[in-house]
């Protein structure tokens, strides 16, 4: 079959090619993963032969579905990767056909449009993502920043930082990142939002930056897995999500703070502890720290939830926020030799 498709593949009329090209794909995708070598060697030939002269719209057909496979010929994925960026940005973004040695080459010569879809790459090589710090522009940073899926190198994490802070969207993709050091976050609290600080001042202070919640990421997850806007999301849905065990109290209490909603996030304290709303009202704006870490310890609150309402106290009382890290190293001694809280029921289950 494969020899009369060499056959077909040498009529030269337009439409006559681009149905083919989709036929040699069907048959490649058929048994992708039991190709010998020579059937793929052929593979390789025929399309190579019809790509020249076909239409954009085929060759990105094509592009899409073959980038997925590592069956695929790596002479048909550098092809396809070193075309227009509508065809090149499936190979350029998944394909695993192309080598680390393909990539860096094809992010020294092809265009920052083709340089965004390689910074989207899972799991990218280090010298493929040192290279896209040094030869990419603001739009390929802001998309290595967000993807968090590949891990830098110390050198690219703190240029990318450094750069963010002339760039308001590269910064606040920078600081949802889980692997900042406690020296990058030092450069970004400066130049971030409240909630955001927070974070970074959790990580600053020891936390585990996995551990600590990003709410900007967890307002995306409710609305991709659960349809949820925080806008417009009560109260006691929010508690079944922490009750169902899909999220931390936490977590949902961090996003309520960032969403300016301090009354809800006081009111799930006060479900969970089985206090009044005005006990925790007191606790977190009138009585002494003592009463705000035994509240926290008793909702099994993280150290970066007791520093967000920390920073409320501190805002509310008109005191300078650094007592706020003070307040967290005295709850951390506590906690260190306080029995554990009830658990959490959400710990049966986390967000993935």
């Amino acid at each position: 079959m494969l020899r009369d498709l060499l056959q077909l593949a040498r009529n030269p009329a337009p439409d006559a090619r681009a149905k083919l090209l989709q036929r040699v794909a069907d048959v490649f995708l058929d048994r992708v993963g039991h190709h010998t070598p020579a059937e793929l060697e052929l593979f390789c030939e025929i399309i190579l032969k019809l790509l020249d002269g076909s239409e954009t719209e085929e060759r990105a057909r094509l592009s899409h579905r073959m980038a997925p496979w590592r069956d695929t010929p790596q002479a048909v994925a550098y092809r396809l990767a070193s075309d227009e960026i509508k065809v090149a940005a499936p190979m350029l973004e998944h394909s695993p056909s192309l080598s680390e040695a393909d990539l860096i080459k094809l992010a020294r010569r092809m265009p920052q449009s083709h340089l965004v879809a390689l910074a989207r790459r899972a799991d990218m090589p280090c010298r493929l993502s040192d290279t896209l710090v040094e030869v990419g522009r603001t739009k390929v940073w802001r998309e290595m920043a967000g993807n968090v899926n590949s891990t830098y190198s110390d050198w690219a994490l703190r240029t990318l930082a450094k750069r963010s802070l002339s760039d308001a969207p590269l910064r606040a993709r920078m600081s949802a990142r889980p692997d900042l050091t406690p020296l990058i976050c030092e450069w970004l609290i400066p130049h971030v939002n409240a909630s955001t600080r927070v974070r970074l001042e959790a990580i600053l202070s020891g936390s585990d930056p996995r551990d600590v919640a990003a709410p900007d990421n967890v307002r995306q997850d409710l609305r991709r897995r659960f349809d949820i806007f925080l806008e417009t999301c009560g109260v006691a849905e929010l508690q079944q999500l922490v009750k169902d065990g899909e999220y931390r109290l936490g977590t949902i209490i961090l996003v309520l703070l960032a969403e300016g909603r301090s009354h809800d996030a006081f009111q799930m304290i006060a479900a969970h502890t089985q206090h009044s709303l005005k006990a925790v009202q007191r606790a977190i704006y009138q009585a002494g720290i003592d009463e705000l870490i035994n509240m926290c310890h008793a909702a099994g609150l993280s150290d970066q939830v007791f520093l967000a309402l920390a920073h409320l106290r501190c805002k509310h009382l008109r005191i300078p926020e650094n007592q706020a890290m003070r307040w967290l190293e005295t709850f951390r001694r506590v906690m260190e030799q306080a029995p554990p809280p009830h658990p959490d029921p959400s710990d049966r289950k986390r967000p993935s």
